[in-house]
């Protein structure tokens, strides 16, 4: 009888915690940055995804998630305000190189991707300055 109940007690556990929390749904709606860099000989890419609660993802090659840090409300407030700012300023470019580097920009569903790695483009400074930025913030 005490093994039964056990079992009981062990399967409705199993069930409880692998049971979803729906957060997966929202979050293609969610807004989020994604930058990174990648290519040359290898063709890998070293990826980071910024979540708007301030989660910090790094993006496997695999396309699984590893949680880097979670980031100060003001800082993710100050980071996706500067995003906002530079979807309205710049047009999205897509100029890949040997090397490219990137900026993905998505806010309910809609994205602006910046790329570029082209030798013969000349990549704004507001551009620059705000990928320097996301780097550090994930370090």
């Amino acid at each position: 009888m005490i093994t039964r109940i056990l079992l009981s007690v062990c399967i409705l556990a199993l069930f409880t915690a692998c049971s979803s929390s729906g957060k997966v749904a929202n979050e293609a709606k969610s807004e989020k940055l994604i930058f990174g860099s990648g290519g040359g000989f290898t063709g890998m890419y070293v990826s980071f995804e910024i979540h708007k609660d301030g989660s910090v993802f790094n993006i496997l090659p695999n396309k699984s998630q590893s949680k880097v840090k979670k980031l100060r409300k003001k800082e993710t407030r100050e980071i996706f305000a500067k995003a906002g700012q530079i979807k309205i300023s710049q047009p999205a470019f897509n100029h890949p190189g040997n090397m490219t580097w990137f900026i993905k920009y998505t806010i309910t569903g809609d994205s602006t991707e910046f790329k570029w790695g082209d030798a013969n483009f000349s990549v704004p400074g507001e551009i620059k300055d705000f990928y320097t930025q996301l780097n550090t913030v994930v370090k």
